[in-house]
């Protein structure tokens, strides 16, 4: 029984190994692999061209809103910009430029008009981080990782601390020098003609003499140029004073002793150290106006001291200098003039010249990934960041080496001094007198630097907005004071003191006080 059970066993076998062979052998002639059986055709890879695609980005138009002069041939640039962005991205840009005396009025209108916006070109004396409070600029930080590589490949992350509010970031800094000091600035054959001992000149009573020289001897230039006030100047240069915190219409209300690392108290424009340096800078300002060092209009003028620099009526200016100022101012006037610089203050890393150029995102903004990345291109694209800055080759300018040009006169574009506005200066095209290490001399300039006690911290207005509100109002009101052309400025000092403390001044300061001592005890 064993032996006929194991005789079927083999007949069994006999029987598979003749089917298999006669299967191999069939059908495909012995030549062709047989044919994939359905499971195994599901699980191949599928070919490359079978691959899922990314979804086709939606044309989109791009708006960029920036600080700087209309230029004839803006169209021109646009359509240039466009040729590219098209091809990279399915995009078109819409180029904004508005004229720095009305730019932060125009663009506070069209946030709270809700007009729609994309890029929009902000720093802190433009009121960013109030804007931020407001809603105007949208969160960043997951953009930025998403759309944004090349930016923080670019920037030193120092830069991307600063524009912060609660954590949270709403703008990208431009990449350039982040420190600054402020300088007496001169033109050079003035200096050449009557031998001025710069080196000498750091406050307005040293210059004093030299103002009066220059009213006798050139009729074609002014002396002291002054349009609006508004501003501070280099007038607390001299102290160890800086300011933190608001600057209402444009006015520096707050301040701390940048020395100190402890211990920091806020003081405001009502505190006498304030008082006494405006008093003695006002009173100044009254006497050259008298004299005739000022121009009549000083109070009201709207004058781009540019265009006068250009014309050759400009011989003295308050400056804030960098490496590669003097060039710049020489620059601006199509190398016509060259200028000499006596740098008067340490400088001084601080949150708001960290914040100094930006493009933030508007809330209004109906696609702000395609924003971002327009945005990562201006970092990081040199032919992007040039057309903007420059315009178009063999139009606006020549190329004059790799990375050098030479600006084509009267040629419609480039004038406006964009360099520090769009994107990442430190790939923008060398002009003639720049030096080939001007870049490297910025970075060594910003890690030289000292840093301020106080750098990294932002003020948050959410509690004393209608405070703000007020004191712009008042600072508005007064700010020809400034200028010298209004009479009795001391006795409108005084007056717009009693309202700053009326409108609740020292409310605002004792914020600014609470909020440095929880950034401090923070860290």
């Amino acid at each position: 029984m064993k032996q006929r059970k194991r005789g079927m066993h083999i007949l069994i076998a006999l029987g598979l190994m003749m089917a298999l062979l006669l299967q191999a052998c069939s059908g495909n002639g012995g030549t062709k692999d047989p044919e994939p059986t359905k499971a195994a055709e599901e699980s191949k890879a599928p070919a490359a061209t079978d691959a899922p695609k990314e979804p086709e980005l939606e044309p989109y138009e791009v708006s960029i809103t920036y600080h700087g002069k209309p230029e004839r041939d803006v169209a021109l640039v646009e359509e240039k910009l466009n040729e590219f962005f098209k091809e990279k991205i399915n995009a078109t840009v819409k180029l904004n430029p508005i004229v720095g005396a009305e730019y932060k009025q125009k663009t506070e209108l069209m946030m709270n008009s809700g007009e729609k916006m994309d890029l929009v070109f902000t720093a802190s004396w433009l009121d960013f981080f109030s804007n931020v409070t407001k809603g105007a600029f949208i969160e960043l930080d997951e953009l930025l990782e998403k759309h944004g590589a090349g930016i923080t490949e670019q920037l030193n992350p120092m830069y991307l601390e600063a524009p912060r509010m609660n954590g949270k970031l709403y703008a990208i800094p431009t990449n350039k020098e982040i420190t600054q000091s402020w300088a007496v600035t001169l033109r050079k054959d003035i200096v050449d003609k009557y031998q001025i001992p710069l080196e000498t000149l750091k406050t307005k009573a040293d210059l004093e003499p030299w103002m009066q020289k220059i009213k006798e001897s050139e009729p074609d230039i002014v002396p002291n140029f002054v349009s609006g006030g508004g501003g501070d100047g280099a007038m607390y240069a001299a102290s160890n004073w800086r300011p933190v915190g608001p600057t209402p219409g444009k006015l520096a209300l707050f301040f701390y002793d940048y020395t100190k690392t402890d211990g920091i108290q806020i003081v405001s424009a009502l505190d006498q150290p304030i008082v006494d340096i405006n008093k003695s800078e006002f009173e100044i300002a009254r006497k050259w106006y008298e004299l005739g060092y000022t121009n009549s209009d000083a109070a009201t003028s709207k004058t781009n001291i540019t265009d006068l620099r250009k014309e050759g009526k400009i011989w003295y200016q308050s400056t804030v200098w960098k490496p590669g100022a003097d060039i710049e101012l020489a620059l601006s006037t199509n190398n016509q003039y060259e200028f000499v610089s006596n740098v008067i203050e340490e400088p001084l890393v601080t949150t708001d010249l960290t914040t100094g150029s930006m493009f933030s995102i508007s809330r209004t903004s109906k696609d702000p990934e395609r924003a971002m990345m327009v945005l990562n291109y201006l970092h990081t694209d040199p032919y992007v960041v040039n057309l903007i800055v420059n315009g178009i080759e063999d139009v606006h300018y020549k190329k004059a080496g790799d990375n050098r040009i030479e600006p084509i006169a009267d040629s419609g574009y480039g004038t406006s001094g964009l360099f520090w506005v769009v994107g990442n200066q430190m790939i923008n095209y060398l002009k003639p007198g720049q030096p080939d290490d001007l870049y490297t001399n910025w970075i060594k300039y910003n890690n030289e630097a000292k840093r301020s006690p106080l750098l990294g911290f932002v003020f948050n207005d959410s509690n004393v907005k209608n405070e703000i509100t007020q004191l712009t109002a008042i600072a508005t009101e007064y700010k020809a004071i400034s200028t010298g052309g209004i009479e009795n400025p001391i006795k409108l000092l005084e007056e717009r003191n009693k309202k700053f403390e009326e409108a609740g001044i020292e409310k605002v300061r004792a914020e600014i006080q609470t909020q440095v001592d929880a950034w401090k005890a923070a860290r």
